[in-house]
């Protein structure tokens, strides 16, 4: 029997370890079995679906869907042994009754014993997998198709007899209004793990390590993980990797990844942004500080590399062993160098040695995240107040209508100061305009506030008459900021150019309905106006 450390015990959060997916086994339970249950946090869509399971009747359905390694298995492992005796369980419909039968086909036969046992059925499945059943599940359960094309075109829904519960609609990362990232499951995982009390195994194997001096390193990235404020950067810089990489952060994924930051090659600050074997750090390496290029940062890593003085460095550096973190101060070079601007982010808010690190603070601001997180949150909290409504006028006027604007007038020099026109096109050498009035649909906002974990819905009226809604993602954002100050898109904005020029041609499809254009020759300009079925044409100074 292999000697349980601290090493041994972490590898159940690895997603090569067969504790990665519950299963219902009848095997003898262990060591390991305890140090995955001790990690296991109770989420808020186990409690819903919990309600569901307590009232299901006879003949009635309920499929939780998700994506894999989100947490599915768990959660129907842990019903299974409580309902096994009064439903119907189907844990995984991506797995066949038989050798050669597909999985559609099991599910086939699935519903069709149905006529002879009408125990309600409770079944894992993937979105994807329920999409295929959709289209090629048998005609004879034409009546469950029709129910889940409505689940996966509204979402989480009961349909008569049939229940959906999905992953989907319970994210894990949420924005605050302070720009930072919450997730009450990733902060409750990460406490479960390195919890400083004796009923914690972890964080008894970690104080055997440290007693015998034994994997140090490993000790070290465990005390800081404990840290409240690291705990923090961590979920908010895989928030961005949601807001900005569109990344799906699935319970296995976040195992794997504290597996990795923990056990990797490196300190903790490093595997939080180095490693080609970890999915979400591939993802995060975007957001690694030692690529932020601040006046303050640079002129750190200069002196740094270059070894100049720094007797309060020395300090810092030396009152890191206490942690177990050993830096050599004496031969530091680029990777060093980076390594130290990381460990300044990671421990931004904690006090540590001489506190050298808080020199710093403020270099890691997330300034542009900041700002839409307060945007996000107004469109979420919209009440038709007046503050509230001053706030998102400054927005819509001086940011989203401006970008839009500017975007669309690109290829109209005379218009970049212009408020009220728009381009329509060039013909030879003449530009034609139109006038244009766009403002904040605040009624829209009020009446609808479509806000998602990861995106706001914004609304513009042109002329009053209102246009579609505008999906504001971060990177969407971001690029209307950048268009404002004189940024000009390329190939890397693909997707957010997309959405912009659906919004331009909305805008466009109403301005060509008005009764004013204007041509622009050369130097001068002409206005032709519709009036009574004549056309005027008017020069303008």
């Amino acid at each position: 029997m292999t000697t349980m450390t601290l090493r041994t015990a972490l590898s159940v959060l690895a997603k090569s370890s067969p504790f990665s997916v519950k299963t219902v086994s009848r095997r003898e339970i262990d060591e390991f079995d305890e140090l995955k249950d001790q990690l296991y946090v109770a989420q808020e869509i186990e409690h819903d679906f919990s309600k569901i399971l307590e009232s299901l009747q006879s003949g009635e359905i309920v499929f939780l869907c998700g994506s894999s390694g989100d947490g599915k298995s768990e959660i129907l492992a842990r019903s299974y042994d409580k309902y096994k005796d009064k439903y119907k369980f189907h844990l995984d419909a991506t797995h066949s009754f038989a050798p050669h039968q597909s999985a559609i086909e099991a599910l086939d036969e699935l519903f069709d014993g149905r006529q002879i046992d009408d125990k309600p059925l409770v079944i894992g499945i993937n979105v994807g997998m329920l999409a295929n059943f959709s289209k090629e599940g048998s005609v004879r359960h034409n009546k469950i198709i029709e129910k889940i094309d409505s689940f996966l075109t509204q979402g989480n829904c009961s349909k008569g007899n049939v229940h959906f519960i999905d992953f989907e609609g319970y994210p894990k990362f949420q924005l605050s209004k302070d720009g930072q990232g919450q997730s009450e499951f990733a902060k409750k995982l990460m406490h479960n793990l390195t919890r400083q009390d004796s009923d914690n195994l972890f964080y008894q194997y970690a104080c055997k390590a440290e007693s015998a001096g034994e994997d140090l390193q490993l000790v070290a990235n465990f005390k800081l993980l404990s840290l409240n404020s690291v705990q923090d950067v961590i979920v908010t810089q895989l928030l961005k990797a949601r807001l900005i990489k569109d990344q799906f952060i699935t319970t296995r994924a976040l195992l794997d990844l504290l597996h990795h930051i923990l056990l990797g090659p490196g300190y903790i600050f490093d595997n939080l942004y180095v490693g080609d074997g970890n999915e979400l750090v591939q993802r995060l390496s975007d957001f690694d500080p030692a690529r932020k290029h601040t006046r303050g940062l640079d002129q750190f890593v200069l002196r740094a590399e270059l070894s100049l003085p720094d007797p309060d460095l020395d300090i810092f550096i030396s009152s890191l062993a206490a942690n177990y973190v050993f830096l050599d101060r004496q031969n530091v070079h680029r990777s060093t160098a980076a390594s130290l601007v990381r460990l300044f982010s990671l421990i931004r808010d904690e006090p540590m040695g001489n506190n050298y690190h808080q020199r710093y603070r403020h270099e890691f601001d997330e300034e542009l995240l900041l700002s839409y997180s307060r945007i996000w949150a107004l469109h979420k909290e919209y009440d038709g107040s007046t503050e509230m409504k001053m706030e998102l006028r400054r927005f819509y006027t001086g940011e989203l209508i401006a970008a839009i604007l500017r975007y669309a007038n690109r290829n109209a020099p005379e218009l970049i100061l212009v408020k009220d026109e728009i381009f329509l096109g060039e013909f030879g050498a003449v530009r034609l305009t139109a006038p244009v009035d766009l403002k904040c649909d605040y009624e829209a906002i009020k009446e609808s506030p479509c806000v998602k974990s990861s995106q706001f819905l914004a609304h513009v009226k042109v002329f009053e008459k209102e246009i579609g809604a505008i999906s504001m993602s971060f990177n969407l954002y971001e690029l209307i900021y950048k268009l404002n100050r004189g940024y000009r898109p390329n190939k890397y904005d693909k997707n957010s150019i997309v959405l912009l020029d659906e919004v331009v041609d909305q805008i466009k499809g109403v301005v060509k309905l008005q009764s004013s254009l204007k041509f622009y020759d050369d130097n001068h300009a002409y206005v032709a106006k519709l009036d009574d079925d004549m056309i005027t044409v008017s020069g303008v100074a």
